[in-house]
This record gives C-alpha cells, sequence and structure tokens, in this order.
C-alpha cells in the first residue's frame, strides 16, 4: 500500500475537524476512514463520485453520518486537495500522452489518452480498426481493457476531431507540453491529427524521465496497465 503525502493528510485531518461539530461521537470513525480513503482510492476513478458526494453534502448535514456518504464525501475533499498541488513548473504544464495500437508492423491507433499534471484528461478508442491486424499479445491484454468508458469509442475521424478541440481548448498559459515515453505514441497521434499539432505546443520526450519504482508502484495500487489512460496516469505519476 502508499501512503499518501503526509502534508495532504495533515490537511484531510484539519477539514476532519469541522465535521465534528455535527458528528462529534463519530470523529474517530471518520477519522480512521478517511486516512484509509487516502492511502488506497484511486482518486481519479473516484471523480464521478465525487459530485455526488457534493450534493449529499449540500442536501443534509447529518448525510456525513451515514458511512457510504462519509465515503463519497471524503473521496470528493480529497480529490479536490490532491489535485491543488497542480503543475511542477510555474511555467509549463506537462501533458502525458499514450496509446495502444494494434501491432508493431500493421500499426493502427486502437486508443489514445492524455493527461495533464492541472488534473485534465482526454480519453477516446477508435472504433474502425481493424481487429486482424491485433497481435496476440494486443488480443490478450489490451482488447478486454476496451470499453469501461461509456461513450468513448467512435470513428477514426470523430476521435481527431474531438482531440483537435481538446488540444485547442487547452490555455495557452502556462506553457502547453506533450510528453511522451515512447516515440510511436506521439507518430500516432501526429497521424491521427494529420501531422498538425496545434499551435503553441511543445513537445518532449520524457522515456528517461520516468521514475520505474513509481511507475510499477502506481500500477500495483491500481492495475490498467496497457489501457492507454492507465498508462497515462502512470506516466505522470512517474515524471521526474
Amino acid at each position: 500500500m502508499v501512503r499518501a503525502d503526509p502534508s495532504l493528510e495533515a490537511r484531510a485531518l484539519e477539514i476532519l475537524e469541522r465535521w465534528d461539530t455535527v458528528a462529534s461521537i463519530r470523529s474517530k470513525p471518520l477519522r480512521d476512514e478517511w486516512k484509509r480513503i487516502i492511502s488506497e482510492r484511486d482518486w481519479k476513478l473516484a471523480l464521478e463520485e465525487s459530485e455526488r458526494g457534493q450534493q449529499l453534502r449540500q442536501a443534509s448535514p447529518m448525510a456525513i453520518l451515514l458511512p457510504e456518504q462519509v465515503r463519497l464525501d471524503i473521496i470528493q475533499s480529497a480529490r479536490a486537495m490532491h489535485t491543488s498541488k497542480g503543475p511542477r513548473s510555474p511555467w509549463k504544464t506537462r501533458y502525458f500522452v499514450d496509446t495502444e495500437f494494434t501491432d508493431f508492423i500493421d500499426c493502427q491507433l486502437i486508443s489514445v489518452a492524455i493527461v495533464g499534471e492541472d488534473g485534465h484528461e482526454f480519453y477516446g478508442e477508435c472504433a474502425d480498426f481493424e481487429l486482424s491486424a491485433c497481435s496476440e499479445f494486443v488480443r490478450a491484454a489490451v482488447l478486454p481493457q476496451l470499453g469501461q468508458f461509456p461513450g468513448r469509442s467512435m470513428p477514426t475521424a470523430q476521435l481527431r476531431d474531438e482531440l483537435m478541440a481538446w488540444l485547442l481548448a487547452v490555455p495557452a498559459k502556462p506553457k502547453r507540453v506533450l510528453c511522451f515515453d515512447y516515440q510511436g505514441d506521439f507518430d500516432l497521434v501526429l497521424d491521427l491529427l494529420d501531422a498538425e499539432i496545434p499551435p503553441g505546443w511543445k513537445c518532449e520526450h520524457v522515456g528517461r524521465r520516468l521514475d520505474m519504482e513509481r511507475l510499477e508502484t502506481y500500477f500495483r495500487e491500481h492495475g490498467g496497465r496497457h489501457h492507454a489512460l492507465h498508462d497515462a496516469r502512470a506516466n505522470a505519476f512517474a515524471f521526474r
């Protein structure tokens, strides 16, 4: 199990103090639950739950007394604090790209993901790649993981348009840097966009700047290896 940043956990406990006025008798169980969530949860996967947790808290102050609602509320707060650190540099924000593809020889894009240091993400799957072009490895390790995100499988032309729109919508400041650890990932993105990376974007090969121990730690905790979005999240976590 990977422990969270001590400063994050300290901040979490500070917030719990506010809840004690409503649930003082439950403060220790709440703290224990808080620590467990911070230690074990994949905060990115909790994004969908976080809005629900916020709604529950607004609906009734006493909602925090219910275990499931307490859990959702904790996830929402922990997620917000986790992303508050923002980019590592005030002058630029890195966006980590990863792809899955059919084979090294007959190379067709299957999926693409981008994960920003600021918490913004893009993910999409091609609905029209040729299944016959997939290697045995891809059939075993990649294809079974597709379809986890409803509505994100689409024709290649639509994926191109959505990715271009997403890249164009990223603020120009701080500087935007598209990072990849494998040249083939960047080549596939470039091919998808018809060799047209929007103006203002820089590109950087960061393969040697990934901490392999942190990379493996991420996959041990969260799984998802060989899924483009999970791989991109792992690279963002492992970057040094």
